[in-house]
């Protein structure tokens, strides 16, 4: 009996040597926020890349003939589907609903010019592609931090990080794309005296934005310190390269 249960623990033993090890645990993988400081303004640059590829294909549009206008369009498309098919954190999610809206606006109204669509509505849609793309570069320059009051002077206090540095400012430019002259006025008012004029194609730095977002305060070009107010709705926004 006795050397029953020694050979028995033996086996007991034996049988514990060979058993498999227990399957490690991985140790957890961290992985970036794509919405962290650190990581959104690589992101963000990925869809607004798309704007630019889009931005230049509607320029060529603009100074292509009726008859070769097809094909620009199709270029147009594919770009619209790129962005479409392009997956972006929550944080993107109304920049590229914004991009899609103006994207589809300007392909829209070119289809309508092809179809041979009264003046009336490609004007309508010009003037709705405008206003998206401001729309756009409003929610660009939140995302980044971007503001557009751009106040004589700044100071930061630093003392609750010690080596925090805060976001660059980056200034936007309202751009006059239409074939006219804008007036400038001295008040964010069509009955305020007009104090100057945005050239067909001139770019004023957008300093702030009335409340109701419809008038946007610029320095008129060409003269210094002197500020004026332009409707949001006749220029174009987007970002002034330093």
């Amino acid at each position: 009996m006795k050397r029953f249960a020694t050979l028995l623990l033996a086996l007991v033993i034996s049988g514990c040597g060979i058993m498999a090890p227990a399957p490690a645990i991985p140790p957890p993988t961290s992985t970036i926020d794509p919405c962290s400081s650190g990581a959104l303004p690589g992101e963000v640059d990925k869809v607004h890349k798309l704007l630019r590829e889009f931005d230049d294909a509607s320029l060529l549009a603009t100074n292509t003939p009726r008859d070769q206008l097809p094909p620009v369009i199709s270029d147009m498309q594919r770009i619209r589907r790129a962005t479409e098919d392009q997956i972006v954190p929550p944080c993107l999610a109304v920049l590229k609903q914004l991009l899609m809206k103006h994207m589809n606006t300007v392909i829209n109204t070119l289809v309508a010019f092809l179809g041979g669509a009264d003046q009336t509505t490609l004007n309508q849609g010009a003037d709705l592609a405008r206003q998206q793309h401001n729309d756009y570069a409003l929610e660009y320059a939140r995302l980044l931090g971007i503001t557009v009051v751009v106040p004589a002077t700044s100071t930061v206090d630093l003392s609750a990080t010690g080596t925090a540095m805060p976001p660059t400012p980056i200034a936007l430019g309202a751009t006059n794309s239409t074939s006219a002259n804008i007036n400038l006025y001295a008040d964010p008012s069509v009955d305020s005296t007009v104090v100057a004029v945005l050239f067909s194609g001139q770019t004023a730095h957008v300093l702030t934005q009335s409340p109701d977002g419809q008038w946007l305060q610029v320095e008129v070009p060409g003269q210094t310190n002197q500020r004026a107010w332009v409707q949001t709705s006749l220029v174009t926004l987007a970002p002034l390269v330093p």
